[in-house]
Order: C-alpha cells, then sequence, then structure tokens
C-alpha cells in the first residue's frame, strides 16, 4: 500500500513556479506544451507527476496546464494585434484549431470574437467585458449604457 504524502503550500508555488519557465520555454521556442516534456523538463516520470499534482493543486496536469496557456492567449489577444495563428504558437497551442477549439470550450467563443469585445482603446466608449476568469462562461458582454 502506498502512503500518501501531504503536499505543502510551499510544494505548489514550487510547482507552478516550475510551470511558469516550462510554458516560457515553450512560448519561446514556439512549441506545443505536453505533459510528457514537462516531465521531462522536471526530470521525472509522467506518470509520477500526473499523479502528484492532483494532490498538490487539486486539478491534473493537463488542465492546469491548459488554464495557463489560455490565460497567456487571452492576454495576447487583448493587447497585440498579433494574428490567431501566431498567438496559437506563442502561446504553445501549436496549431490555429488547437486554440480555438480549446479558447472556445474555455470561454464560449472564438479568439477573434474574444478579442473584439474586450479591444478597448482610449477612443472606444466604456464595455462591460466582464470574462469570468474561471474560464466557464461568458458572463456579460453588452455596452455599458451612457448617462
Amino acid at each position: 500500500m502506498r502512503r500518501s504524502r501531504r503536499f505543502t503550500q510551499t510544494d505548489r508555488e514550487c510547482l507552478e513556479r516550475a510551470v511558469e519557465h516550462y510554458l516560457r520555454d515553450c512560448y519561446q521556442k514556439r512549441t506545443a506544451a505536453r505533459v510528457t516534456e514537462f516531465a521531462s523538463f522536471l526530470g521525472i516520470t509522467q506518470p509520477y507527476l500526473s499523479r502528484i499534482v492532483p494532490e498538490i493543486i487539486g486539478t491534473p496536469l493537463r488542465y492546469f496546464l491548459r488554464r495557463r496557456q489560455l490565460d497567456y492567449a487571452a492576454q495576447l489577444l487583448r493587447t497585440t494585434p498579433a494574428r490567431v495563428e501566431d498567438i496559437a504558437l506563442a502561446s504553445a497551442f501549436g496549431t490555429r484549431s488547437t486554440l480555438q477549439r480549446r479558447f472556445r470550450a474555455a470561454f464560449g467563443m472564438t479568439p477573434k470574437h474574444y478579442r473584439e469585445i474586450t479591444k478597448c482603446d482610449m477612443t472606444d466608449e466604456p464595455r462591460a467585458c466582464i470574462i469570468d476568469l474561471q474560464l466557464d462562461r461568458t458572463l456579460d458582454l453588452g455596452r455599458v449604457p451612457r448617462p
């Protein structure tokens, strides 16, 4: 029988830093993020990593990685004029179709539509673009009425 180890907040912070370093490496190399490659990056086996990560952060590693990638892709969509194809590579999704499929599942819309509704510059009237950061659903996308 395998003994269960108690993980601490320090373990969680260490794992989060490792994920950030790994994803930054993927972003720079413009390669897709993969659990097996992350395990290799850490120098441990993928089965062991997949077993301990949910104990540390409460969610499977692939979902944790994907959420970080989606957050980064959303940031790029809001803050850069880069093409969706380039953002797919820059956020470690590999292809535009993978980004679109994952983005639609998380945000309920395409990356292009997300960019349109969240693009706000000084010349735009204010928008009520409240995007659920839990990546579950879009809450309210209407314009704020003028007084």
